[in-house]
């Protein structure tokens, strides 16, 4: 069943489907929390806060693009987290840990090649945090989740051509931290 089909029938009080729409669209609103406040146990706080809200408004909900909706309830709650605790995102294992876990038929005849993987994503999400938040942000949405910067300016309220920069100064950032030597070390 697709997204406006759930709500629909949300909408018409089967609230059962509410489910549904959690088990599809979670994991991309925790790592996304994940990545804005590099603490996994805020990162399930503000996941379920999402789903919360989400729930709470879901009859004035106009569809439009579902999974962009939540990300928008999710980038405002991470934005809210980051300025009522003063918490800087810290560098965790949060991401790394889950994704390098894809089992052993995809490292069988490539030894180390899963630590490699995870080593890079661990080194990925470093030089994530040391982003500002809205060019992270707009990276995140971009490349990871495959929004144009359209839809992002829609999503954050920022013009085209400041999302079209954020998303560009935010990748030359990161390969420039990515290059350098002391990176790694």
């Amino acid at each position: 069943m697709d997204d406006r089909e759930l709500i629909r029938r949300i909408q018409g009080g089967q609230k059962q489907y509410l489910n549904e729409i959690a088990e599809k669209y979670y994991d991309d609103i925790y790592y996304f929390c994940s990545y804005q406040t590099g603490s996994r146990e805020d990162a399930y706080d503000l996941a379920q806060e999402t789903f919360l809200r989400f729930i709470r408004y879901v009859d004035h909900y106009k569809y439009r693009n579902l999974k962009g909706y939540l990300l928008t309830i999710a980038m405002n709650l991470c934005r809210n987290y980051t300025h009522d605790t003063g918490k800087a995102p810290v560098l965790t294992d949060s991401y790394g840990a889950e994704q390098g876990d894809r089992g052993e038929e995809e490292a069988a005849g490539f030894p180390g090649r899963e630590y490699e993987d995870q080593e890079n994503s661990l080194l990925l999400e470093a030089a994530l945090h040391k982003l500002p938040d809205i060019q992270r942000e707009a990276v995140l949405l971009h490349y990871f989740y495959g929004y144009k910067n359209r839809e992002i300016s829609r999503m954050t309220g920022a013009s085209y051509s400041a999302v079209k920069s954020r998303v560009r100064q935010g990748l030359e950032k990161l390969q420039q931290l990515l290059n350098r030597e002391d990176f790694y070390g």
